[in-house]
């Protein structure tokens, strides 16, 4: 290398030396050009760039042209670059020393002529030299003062936290500061360093430090920092650049960031507010909020509550839709649903919208008793006042009152008074207590009130009487009858069990029992009966004809006595005799084969002393009437009806009819005690019967006259007969010689008091079949 830059430097000085020779130059011609004034030109290039080196090569004369251009720096005598066009039919030579430029030079011949130098470097600035030499014009000489720019280092931005904001990604609130600090390290000149909001010079004062390495190198640091204030939405996605700038020639270096903002929600809006709303219906409200970012996270309250509902969330650019189905109740009523919008980054700049709710919901009706009464100390003939509390929206238009379930109307003479919102009850009895309510009604519909039970303390009053002693014949075919329950039958030494329970408030009661006999009233003794709450039970044996009377239960609590017993009438009483003169007639005149419709009538007889009912029997089937006459459909005509009289204390024999509906039997007339077939005359029917009434007529009046005579009781009753009317032993005959029965009515009775097989051993009845002849 060094050998052929030798080579080369001596062909271009033997070419200058020639050159000389053939102009006539010596060589003190020469050094007297170098001693010339040289014009001098500045030019700057920056290190890393293309610098341009510029010389005049024009020829004076359009006749003349370039022969050779060279380069020098400073006085050094050796050149470093050559342009040699000598040979005016080849190619310009070029060479550049390589110790210096290198391959990073090369000169264009072009108007203006240039030395270009590639990838400048600071040992590149200096002086230099060029010299042309023309073919026919004398050398000429430039100098260029060549200064190398050495460029600032890239700007690094730091936050006020020091951190490195190009490996820092961070949003900032709106409305907040932001302090920015650009530092640039190195640069000749010194830089200029300047902040710029996209194209906007913002800042442009800076601070120059010196800067100490950690080995021991010193280094110049310029610092600009920058405090934008209150960021707004403008700033969001806006570009910040910091540039140091120390040249016209290159592009500043230049940093940059991009604001970020978290920004807060600009609306927040309930759509379709302000409507009115039912409680119990379920609404679908809607909420839209704008401006947020991130977007929006929408909240429903109730008041100062959270609304505990699951939302749909619907986003679309910077738009948050929260849509809630939402059902109000009654407590809603004037307050607020509320839609809550928050930047979750943001948490003290949220926004809401509030909506006042009106809400139409069902009266809520609350019932009491006066505030002045005590509930446990109500007693018959005090006043009472309830008071209905009623909330509603809209306001109710009517209000009811129901005691039982049953409606209360205004009725002063009846002790009820409505007014406004309470119900006035005068004068109560036992029968005010129970269950009382109120009903509201208004255009969303109607809502009863709770239950208020009203407790009426009263003196004990009879429920009912009973028998309790068991029934011999409970078991008979057909039952006995229930006689009503103040009346008990009884035979001489037959203990009967009575119960007496009444209706007392409170019931802590205590009870005594009285016999009334022809006026006379006596206590029982405690030992006959006993009590159990509000029951007393007591068994009653009557011995003679005067121990059949009346009997009186009395009850007494804390409110005081009952003003009238339960009475039990005790009379003489036994079964029921048959019923006499049956007449049987086939209304359809069917066969005895097919279904026929037969009507019986008969005469009752003696009723025991106890009313009495009367009973047909075929079969499966059976009849009952309160008088001996029936019209019945015979499902079996062939078959046999057998009848009875039944009272409480059994039944009578039976009275059976045979073949009832034989096509050719139109009427039958049936004894009670005999069994005969004679064929008689409707006209003798009738009279029979006519004269069997009036018997009894008779029969009846004596007996009640005789009752009357006998024994008188405390509350009367209608005559009954007693047992003693149908005595059959010889001494009860003499004392009523006016009364003699038959002597069927004796024997009767005397089967009655032995306890005849039939209501003893529940053996099937004696039949007893009446044949006729058509």
């Amino acid at each position: 290398m060094f050998r052929a830059s030798l080579a080369t430097y001596l062909v271009i000085l033997t070419a200058l030396t020639a050159g000389s020779k053939k102009k006539g130059f010596d060589e003190d011609a020469l050094n007297n050009e170098l001693d010339r004034p040289i014009p001098v030109i500045s030019q700057q290039g920056v290190a890393g760039e293309k610098g341009i080196l510029p010389c005049d090569i024009q020829p004076r004369d359009s006749n003349d042209a370039v022969s050779m251009v060279l380069w020098f720096k400073e006085a050094d005598g050796e050149p470093l670059y050559s342009y040699d066009a000598r040979n005016r039919f080849g190619k310009a030579k070029l060479w550049s020393a390589p110790h210096f430029w290198g391959n990073r030079a090369i000169f264009r011949a072009t108007s203006p002529a240039q030395l270009m130098v590639q990838d400048l470097r600071e040992s590149d600035e200096g002086v230099y030299r060029c010299r042309v030499d023309f073919r026919n014009s004398p050398t000429r000489n430039l100098k260029v003062n060549f200064t190398v720019i050495v460029p600032p280092s890239k700007p690094i931005i730091y936050d006020a936290k020091r951190r490195d904001m190009s490996k820092l990604l961070e949003a900032y609130p709106e409305g907040a500061d932001l302090t920015l600090v650009c530092e640039v390290h190195g640069g000749r000149p010194r830089p200029s360093v300047a902040w710029y909001l996209e194209s906007q010079l913002i800042d442009a004062s800076y601070e120059i430090r010196e800067n100490h390495g950690t080995e021991g190198e010193n280094s110049l640091l310029t610092i600009n920092r920058v405090t934008i204030e209150r960021l707004t939405r403008r700033h969001h996605h806006a570009r910040l650049a910091c540039k140091a700038t120390n040249n016209a020639l290159s592009l500043p270096p230049t940093t940059t960031v991009v604001i970020e903002l978290n920004m807060k929600p600009l609306t927040v809006e309930i759509m379709n507010k302000g409507k009115i709303v039912s409680a119990g219906k379920k609404y679908e409200v809607e909420c839209k909020s704008t401006g947020s970012r991130p977007p929006a996270v929408l909240s429903w309250w109730r008041g100062s509550k959270p609304l505990k509902k699951t939302a749909k969330i619907v986003q679309e650019g910077g738009t948050t839709i929260s849509i809630v189905q939402w059902t109000p109740n009654a407590d809603d009523e004037g307050k607020h649903l509320v839609c809550r919008a928050e930047n979750p980054r943001l948490p003290e700049a949220g926004i809401e919208d509030r909506w006042k709710l009106e809400v139409h919901f069902t009266p809520i009706v609350t019932l009491r008793m006066g505030s002045s009464l005590n509930p446990e100390d109500i007693k018959e003939g005090d006043d009472v006042y309830f008071e209905c509390n009623v909330r509603a929206n809209p306001r109710s238009y009517r209000l009811a009152w129901f005691h039982e379930g049953d409606e209360l109307h205004h009725n002063i003479s009846g002790g009820v008074v409505l007014s406004d919102h309470s119900l006035v009850l005068q004068g109560i009895t036992r029968d005010s207590g129970g269950k009382y309510t109120c009903l509201a009604t208004n255009t969303e519909g109607k809502e009863t009130s709770n239950v208020v039970n009203l407790r009426v303390m009263f003196a004990p009053i009879c429920k009912h009487v009973l028998s309790s002693g068991p029934s011999r014949f409970q078991n008979a075919t057909p039952p006995p009858f229930n006689v009503p329950e103040e009346l008990h039958g009884a035979l001489k030494d037959e203990t009967i069990g009575l119960v007496c329970e009444v209706e007392a408030s409170p019931t802590s009661v205590t009870f005594h029992w009285t016999f009334n006999s022809s006026g006379d009233l006596n206590d029982l003794s405690p030992s006959t009966y006993s009590a159990d709450g509000t029951v007393s039970r007591l068994n009653y044996t009557p011995a003679t004809d005067m121990d059949y009377g009346t009997l009186g239960c009395w009850a007494k609590n804390v409110v005081g006595q009952s003003k009238q017993p339960c009475f039990y009438q005790v009379v003489a009483a036994g079964r029921p005799y048959p019923v006499q003169n049956c007449t049987a007639f086939n209304l359809s005149g069917t066969t005895a084969t097919a279904a026929a419709l037969i009507r019986i009538a008969c005469i009752e007889g003696f009723d025991g002393g106890l009313p009495q009912k009367f009973v047909a029997i075929s079969g499966d089937q059976r009849w009952e009437s309160a008088s001996p006459h029936w019209e019945m459909e015979l499902q079996k005509p062939s078959g046999t009806v057998s009848l009875y009289a039944v009272n409480a204390k059994g039944s009578s024999d039976p009275v059976v009819i045979d073949n009832v509906a034989l096509k050719s039997i139109a009427w039958k007339n049936i004894a009670a005690d005999t069994v005969s077939s004679v064929d008689m005359s409707p006209i003798l029917i009738g009279l029979g019967g006519t004269a069997t009434g009036l018997g009894l007529i008779v029969t009846g009046v004596l007996m009640a006259l005789w009752r009357r005579h006998a024994a008188t009781p405390a509350k009367p009753k209608p005559p009954q007969p007693t047992i003693s009317t149908f005595a059959g032993k010889g001494d009860e005959e003499d004392g009523n010689p006016d009364l003699i029965p038959t002597s069927a009515l004796a024997n009767h009775l005397e089967s009655s008091r032995s306890t005849d097989l039939f209501h003893e051993d529940h053996i099937s009845w004696r039949v007893e079949k009446c044949h006729t002849t058509s």
